[in-house]
């Protein structure tokens, strides 16, 4: 006990080495060793099991003697109750080295070299920025699960103090996908970002711009088949009219998701693989069992596909950049083709499916869900229920052909009578 100690700091001072180990002994099993080449080390001996074990309990004067007894007491307690206490202070310590690589920064790190192969090298940029500048420095050395949602909110109130509301709002994106990786590998069990939701500043939406008047549609697809630039763009920009997917899924698409004879689905077809990340501000569609999206390739985009392949294909990105191998074209190649073509401020390229969804309702009559679905928005059922990739396929190839026949058409300067609007 404390009380019966036989040493003084005074004497653990002035001990002197021998030419072997001495020890001091100050009750209760501790000791302070003494070396020859004059280090002195506290040490506790005890039974646990009736096996004799020794504890480090650290370097004399670095911890002092009064330090060393409560050390000491610590683990006689722990002794007392049934645990010994060496391996319980290895224990502490797996869980402090599983603490600092369960920090958020680490785990954030992890999850965007999972990203690295799949996403956009733009977005993979963006989003790594973001994360660097605007949340490292406030959650980084964090334990994932000692996260409050209040702590989030305050980075993400810190971002939108700036003036940046957009930024705060992929932000909080970004630090749920990283909550929802750590919950995914067992790192952590909770998202605090769920519970923000509404927390910030809204933003209002942004409308792209789009033609939507048949008229003015022609002199935009007049222009585009005048065009002179590179042939990767000019065959971008077709396809946009005809295809109306979102710019990402066209950029990235691959020669690989190209079935131009139809031999698996009966028609030509293009597969966009669901990985792939849809445009920001567009409601994609959510899909049974997260299958990829069909797009039926009508005739005349066959034959811009056929046009291509010598350059791209047969392997790889089907709109490779002549800048940089394996590389997509840019995002602001078709845009910056659009302004050059003088239809700045009226259109984009997001704009053609607008242009389609708005064309084909009035001037086709096509079926609402089957145009949704084709755009890949979200269609439900009556039950809510999404459909599926194949839900109205051979209307769906129909419809694209009709689609390409009418533009076709626009150019040629024949006109189409306007059908009578279908009721909502």
């Amino acid at each position: 006990m404390a009380g019966l100690a036989k040493l003084t700091d005074t004497q653990c001072r002035q001990a002197k080495p021998a030419a072997k180990d001495r020890k001091l002994a100050d009750g209760g099993g501790l000791i302070l060793l003494i070396r020859p080449d004059s280090g002195r080390y506290w040490r506790y001996n005890y039974r646990f099991h009736a096996k004799q074990k020794t504890m480090a309990l650290g370097v004399y004067p670095e911890v002092s003697l009064s330090a060393a007894r409560e050390l000491h007491q610590k683990a006689r307690a722990q002794l007392a109750a049934g645990v010994d206490p060496m391996q319980d202070r290895k224990v502490e310590r797996v869980k402090a080295a599983l603490s600092t690589s369960r920090t958020f920064e680490p785990i954030a790190l992890e999850y965007l070299e999972k990203k690295k192969l799949v996403w956009a090298p733009s977005h993979y940029s963006k989003v790594e920025a973001r994360l660097k500048n605007d949340v490292f420095p406030w959650l980084g050395k964090r334990p994932m699960e000692a996260i409050s949602e209040l702590e989030v909110l305050a980075v993400l109130n810190r971002i939108e103090g700036r003036g940046v509301i957009e930024t705060a709002h992929r932000a909080r994106e970004n630090i749920g996908q990283v909550f929802r990786y750590g919950i995914q590998t067992g790192k952590c069990r909770h998202d605090p970002t769920v519970s923000l939701r509404g927390a910030l500043t809204t933003t209002r939406a942004k409308h792209m711009a789009a033609i939507t008047d048949p008229a003015q549609f022609a002199d935009l697809l007049r222009a585009m088949y005048e065009y002179r630039g590179e042939l990767t763009t000019r065959c971008l920009l077709r396809l946009s009219a005809l295809l109306f997917q979102r710019p990402n899924e066209q950029r990235l698409a691959g020669w690989a998701e190209m079935d131009m004879q139809g031999r698996n689905w009966g028609a030509p077809m293009w597969e966009i693989p669901s990985q792939r990340e849809g445009q920001q501000g567009d409601t994609k569609i959510s899909l049974t069992g997260w299958e990829s999206h069909l797009v039926p390739l009508p005739r005349q985009a066959v034959s811009i596909l056929e046009q291509l392949e010598p350059l791209t294909g047969p392997s790889g990105m089907v709109f490779q950049s002549s800048i940089k191998p394996y590389q997509p074209i840019s995002n602001a190649t078709a845009m910056g083709a659009i302004k050059r073509l003088g239809f700045k401020g009226q259109m984009t390229v997001h704009g053609f499916r607008a242009s389609a969804r708005t064309m084909a309702r009035e001037r086709l009559g096509t079926d609402r869900d089957l145009l949704e679905l084709q755009i890949s928005h979200k269609v439900t059922d009556s039950l809510g229920r999404a459909y599926n990739r194949e839900t109205w396929l051979q209307e769906r190839v129909d419809f694209m052909q009709e689609w390409a026949d009418y533009l076709d058409k626009l150019v040629k300067g024949t006109k189409v009578m306007p059908l009578v609007r279908p009721a909502a």
